[in-house]
């Protein structure tokens, strides 16, 4: 009995094209997370812009360190090993966000943007986008790396992945 086309594993372009999709999908949430914090405590407190920075990146980064890590963990690596890896990366993304975010919000352009009658924070905006080319990779190359095929592996040691993966038959 064949196996059905939709019990097949994704291929490996498919799974980064997934990975893509909801690394996007996960930064509008990711910005509501900022956002709402931020706004929140620069109206209701005192604090300094880089300590509400620090609080609101704060909230997203809890939020999706506890999603990813324990709901959404996709590596064959076991979680004990990914751990101190995804620990440094969270850490490093959260102090880089924070620094950002904290300088654009002192510089301050006066531009506005509004979407659907609400005003979008660009700073926020402006801080993922600077850092979402280290981001990616961060997360996706390093604390939790996609598992290598046969193919990438043959060609890893020289030979042709077809040639390879048929001498290991």
């Amino acid at each position: 009995m064949e196996p059905s086309p939709d019990s097949q594993k994704p291929t490996r372009q498919q799974q980064i094209r997934r990975r893509v999709f909801w690394f996007i999908a996960g930064a509008g949430v990711n910005y509501l997370l900022i956002a709402t914090p931020f706004k929140w405590l620069r109206t209701h407190t005192q604090l300094s812009i880089p300590a509400v920075s620090a609080c609101s990146l704060g909230v997203s980064t809890t939020f999706f360190f506890l999603w990813n890590y324990f709901v959404n963990f996709r590596t064959d690596a076991r979680k004990r090993d990914a751990l101190p890896r995804y620990l440094a990366a969270v850490a490093l993304m959260w102090a880089l966000s924070t620094t950002t975010l904290s300088l654009l919000k002192n510089f301050n352009a006066h531009l506005a943007l509004s979407l659907f009658g609400h005003g979008i924070d660009l700073d926020i905006v402006a801080t993922q986008l600077f850092l979402a080319g280290l981001k990616f990779p961060l997360y996706h190359k390093w604390a939790f790396p996609l598992p290598k095929t046969e193919a990438s592996e043959g060609e890893e040691a020289g030979g042709s992945g077809k040639v390879a993966a048929a001498s290991r038959r």
